[in-house]
């Protein structure tokens, strides 16, 4: 965004739009009109908000269609540093709140503390808000107390006795284990990361408190796949 043209992004909005089309036409439907809404995903800056939001505008005058996009946290806090995207909604992520290689003992994921400090004194957001929450772990490899690997894998891929819990978060592999085709070597120390379905209470209370919702909203669970949803009570989650 930063080295790219307002020509370019005249044409970038136009590839979109023509491959989009074509997607939904050949898995969809024959009619490209059926689909109401398309969402950008993207994280931008105040040096690439101008450009960005340019490309929104865009897509809007082509498609005709409602456009929205993600939206982190950051952004959300600081609005009047990085600007109100020109969509239709927004979709607020309410997950991955600091940088996985940061705080070794914070869960990057989700905490619920450090999530309140991005919906502080924000006010109401000028644009339509969604929510997306985290469904998913991984686990973090460390040899040498050095990061080797991320696994998308959670803690129900061990046997009992596999690990020793060193402290919150963090294990000890007490054997030679493969966690899908990767192995891990006995005396490794990993990083098990997840979201428990109390945590996700109080992140919907959290929203629910400090955040304006409309009365009609989506809600989209990150990642959508048997394996994260069977330790969730979906019924249960109400925003």
């Amino acid at each position: 965004f930063k080295e790219i043209s307002k020509a370019e992004l005249d044409t970038l909005a136009q590839n979109i739009l023509f491959l989009t089309n074509r997607c939904y036409k050949r898995n969809y439907s024959k009619d490209i009109a059926d689909y109401k809404e398309l969402q950008l995903d993207c994280d931008w800056t105040a040096g690439t908000k101008d450009k960005y939001f340019y490309l929104l505008n865009a897509l809007k005058q082509g498609s005709g269609k409602l456009i929205s996009c993600t939206l982190r946290l950051y952004p959300y806090k600081y609005r009047k540093k990085t600007g109100i995207p020109p969509v239709d909604k927004v979709t607020l992520m309410c997950y991955n709140l600091i940088s996985p290689l940061a705080n070794k003992d914070m869960n990057s994921i989700l905490d619920v503390t450090e999530l309140e400090k991005y919906l502080l004194q924000s006010g109401n957001y000028p644009v339509h808000v969604d929510i997306a929450l985290p469904v998913f772990s991984w686990i973090h490899v460390y040899r040498n107390n050095q990061f080797v690997k991320l696994i998308n894998e959670s803690k129900k891929t061990f046997r009992e006795g596999d690990l020793a819990e060193i402290k919150p978060l963090w294990y000890e592999i007490q054997g030679d284990v493969f966690v899908g085709d990767y192995l891990l070597r006995a005396g490794e120390q990993i990083k098990i990361e997840d979201v428990s379905i109390q945590e996700l209470y109080q992140t919907i209370d959290l929203l629910k408190n400090k955040v304006k919702l409309g009365k009609h909203i989506t809600v989209t669970l990150f990642h959508l796949d048997e394996n994260n949803l069977i330790d969730y009570d979906l019924s249960l989650i109400h925003l």
